[in-house]
């Protein structure tokens, strides 16, 4: 979502032409210890091979925008053993132009996209924008890593494609802890996502698949956001329409972080106590969730523009695109478990207070594919037995 995005230069087409991946013989595995520049090794590394990285931490002398830069098919392994010994990745003070932690995009505008990327084990932290941020890089996996408390956004593969993040620790961002943006079958994978206005946030992407993960104790857990919240200048967006979103088998729980951001922005706007909210997206799947103690709602389907209004965002002057309307329609809501949902205080929100919402301008002519299915809702100390806000006759879910 909106936030103060940082433009590192014009950004490339997702293209289906990719570098060539490196025959067996050609590839090589180099150590880098304590005292020595990742960098470095990176820069003198051929496309396909393993550097290795030993515990301890690292400050780059790299002008920036990154500490690290890729910008070929690698596999950068740190040889940590998380949470306890790290391979810590911090800014450079010397060099105030590092915003972001390890960056990975082509060479030069009009490459071809990375073919092939792996990054494991880092601990990330401190930038003041994204921790580890990929952008046009196709097949690649980001397991095991730590984001501490980087300033935008903690993780970011944006118009990147056929990706695995697994297995990361991500919080303290101002924006999202884990973003997907404009990306084509992204597996977001038992992830572990906290404090920060959004912990999971998806925006103008195609073929998603978010199961097992821990996400808590932020402002919004799964924030499945319309297109006219996304980072990129329209012109720069993928094909849509967009959607075909599975949020399946994840905790989302706690989420009641008081929003840090303040001011005249998307990000300030969120209010606290949000499970799964589903901001003006269209197919979307949530399923099979365990959703319990969110003070606000636990899940909520709800029409963008009328969330909006209001604001400097509001519909009449940032109207959505028509690739993307306003209206969620065809969301699936089924099979979620919800414990002790709406606890929220009294306060300017305290009427939409639910364990399952939804909101439309009208709900008889918009939202009528969407559906709700054999949803468990149980409360304790004291809260009603269900409260659902759902407009009549939507159907059975299939």
């Amino acid at each position: 979502m909106k936030l103060a995005r940082v433009s590192i230069g014009a950004v490339l087409v997702l293209g289906l032409a990719v570098v060539s991946a490196p025959t067996a013989a050609t590839v090589k595995s180099v150590t880098v210890n304590p005292g020595d520049s990742i960098q470095a090794a990176i820069d003198a590394a051929s496309s396909g091979d393993t550097i290795n990285v030993m515990p301890g931490d690292y400050m780059e002398t790299t002008p920036g925008p990154a500490a690290i830069t890729i910008t070929k098919s690698l596999n950068l392994i740190a040889k940590s053993k998380l949470p306890t010994t790290k391979v810590r990745i911090v800014p450079n003070p010397a060099f105030p132009g590092q915003i972001h932690g390890i960056l990975v995009q082509p060479a030069n505008d009009g490459d071809p996209d990375i073919n092939k990327l792996k990054i494991q084990g880092f601990t990330v932290e401190g930038f003041n924008n994204m921790g580890i941020y990929l952008r046009h890089v196709n097949n690649f996996t980001i397991q095991g890593n730590e984001s501490i408390n980087n300033h935008e956004n903690g993780i970011f593969p944006t118009l990147s494609a056929n990706g695995t993040v697994k297995q990361n620790v991500a919080y303290g961002s101002l924006d999202s802890a884990l973003w997907v943006e404009g990306s084509q079958k992204i597996n977001v994978i038992k992830n572990e996502l906290a404090a920060s206005p959004t912990g999971l946030e998806i925006t103008i992407s195609n073929d998603i698949t978010v199961q097992q993960n821990n996400i808590h104790d932020n402002t919004i857990g799964v924030g499945l956001y319309n297109a006219s919240t996304a980072g990129l200048p329209q012109n720069e967006w993928p094909a849509g329409p967009y959607g075909n979103w599975n949020i399946m088998n994840n905790h989302v729980h706690h989420n009641n972080f008081q929003n840090p951001v303040s001011g005249d922005s998307e990000v300030a706007a969120l209010p606290y106590g949000g499970g799964i909210l589903v901001l003006g997206v269209q197919n979307v799947q949530v399923q099979k969730n365990q959703v319990d103690r969110n003070d606000l709602v636990g899940i909520a389907v709800v029409d963008y523009c009328l969330v909006t209004l209001g604001t400097s965002f509001n519909c009449t002057d940032n109207p959505p695109p028509a690739i993307s309307p306003p209206a969620p329609d065809s969301d699936k809501v089924l099979k979620n478990t919800l414990v002790d949902n709406h606890a929220y205080p009294a306060g300017p929100y305290a009427g939409l207070a639910s364990d399952i919402l939804e909101i439309q301008f009208d709900p008889t002519t918009s939202g009528l594919n969407n559906c709700y299915s054999d949803n468990k809702i149980t409360n304790e100390n004291g809260l009603p037995p269900a409260l659902t806000t759902i407009p009549a006759g939507r159907p059975v879910c299939q």
